[in-house]
């Protein structure tokens, strides 16, 4: 080999090199028209396992907790005032049968509450007395303290209601409170037809 065919050989060998250099440079429009085929481009997903983002606290405000039927509930009923809707009902049905239906219904509802009030209390003391014992065991006493105080509030709310539920059996007491004011309430209507009726004619 003489050296002319050294030094061309080498400018075969550098003028490839160039040719593959600029095969990877090129655009990939420019690729495909002369040919040159590209490796598919793989998503970092296939290899990289983000985070996934933590679902956002609900924010919407028609989730209510459900309401414990205790001594406030019952509280609650007996603090209607049914003046209104008594004064109402006699205006449409004025009749005293048609009120001591009401006050029954009244009452019916006063003693349902009352009884959902009290199987309330008869769960919530079970829990208590659970706890105190699970407690008790562990050697939680400023826990189980707290527990027996906590319980015996919760016996004297109960007292409380089985004394309402006495004294509704026997029309007594703050148990009548609704019923009062709707029969108040009725006996006005009663009175505002009677005037309507007769005695607001001129003679």
């Amino acid at each position: 080999m003489n050296v002319l065919d050294f030094f061309k050989r080498n400018s075969e060998v550098d003028s490839s090199h160039t040719d593959e250099k600029n095969e990877i440079a090129l655009p990939a429009d420019t690729q495909q028209e002369q040919g040159v085929v590209k490796n598919p481009e793989i998503p970092e997903n296939v290899f990289i396992e983000y985070a996934k983002p933590k679902p956002k606290p609900s924010m919407d405000t028609n989730e209510v907790k459900p309401e414990a039927s205790d001594l406030q509930t019952l509280y609650r009923y007996l603090e209607q005032n049914l003046e209104k809707k008594g004064y109402e009902d006699a205006l449409i049905n004025p009749d005293t049968g048609y009120m001591e239906e009401q006050v029954l219904y009244i009452n019916n509802e006063l003693a349902l509450l009352i009884s959902k009030i009290k199987t309330y209390y008869a769960g919530y003391m079970r829990t208590i007395d659970f706890h105190i014992e699970t407690r008790q065991r562990s050697g939680m006493i400023e826990t189980v303290d707290e527990l027996i105080a906590h319980k015996e509030t919760v016996a004297g709310e109960m007292k409380i209601v089985l004394s309402i539920e006495e004294d509704s059996i026997q029309r007594v007491g703050l148990s009548q409170n609704p019923i009062l004011s709707y029969r108040k309430g009725f006996r006005n209507g009663f009175a505002a037809i009677t005037y309507n009726t007769v005695l607001s004619r001129k003679n």
